[in-house]
């Protein structure tokens, strides 16, 4: 039942990705300068931590028992995870893009998630994975967790850089007062 869960957590997080984007522009997958090719690297992880259960089952190596405390605890994360993404993307609204863009109305957001965190959908994206990956083979979580955690980063860094240059004294105030990623750590 845990392997069916898991994979219902990513198909869940898939179809969120297309129906909770507001309008063409969020939809796109065209990132421009400040993108950085950071969308195509995340895509390219998220393929490689969906196929990486797959390849690895067929040894062994890593399996999560299914139904095992194990794997309902990476059910429950990808649970949290999932909704920690949803509450961002509703959030933040057409400004929740797939590439990494501005708009010129765009104002910095310090509501919900993002009064803490600066990034709470990506986070909330890492946990998903990570949980979903625990729920079937802990070796691909960890994996998972060090590759979209790199991904995320570089994606992040270059976000930044962006919206210091769109938003000004307003973005480098609001990241003077949160957390990039993960509360109280980084």
């Amino acid at each position: 039942m845990t392997d069916w869960l898991s994979g219902l957590l990513l198909g869940a997080w898939l179809l969120l990705e297309v129906v909770l984007r507001k309008g063409n522009e969020a939809r796109s997958w065209q990132g421009g300068d400040s993108d950085r090719s950071s969308t195509r690297l995340i895509v390219t992880a998220y393929v490689v931590a969906f196929v990486g259960p797959f390849v690895l089952n067929t040894s062994g190596v890593g399996e999560t028992p299914t139904g095992s405390t194990l794997a309902w605890i990476g059910v429950a994360l990808g649970a949290v995870g999932l909704g920690i993404r949803i509450w961002s993307m509703r959030v933040l609204g057409r400004d929740y893009t797939r590439s990494l863009r501005t708009r010129e109305t765009q104002t910095v957001v310090d509501r919900g998630p993002y009064r803490l965190v600066r990034h709470p959908g990506y986070l909330g994206s890492i946990v998903v994975w990570v949980g979903s990956r625990l729920a079937v083979n802990w070796l691909i979580a960890a994996a998972t967790a060090v590759l979209l955690g790199a991904v995320y980063v570089y994606r992040i860094n270059a976000e930044e850089r962006m919206l210091v240059e769109h938003l000004g004294d307003s973005y480098s105030s609001y990241k003077a007062r949160t957390w990039r990623l993960v509360p109280f750590v980084w």
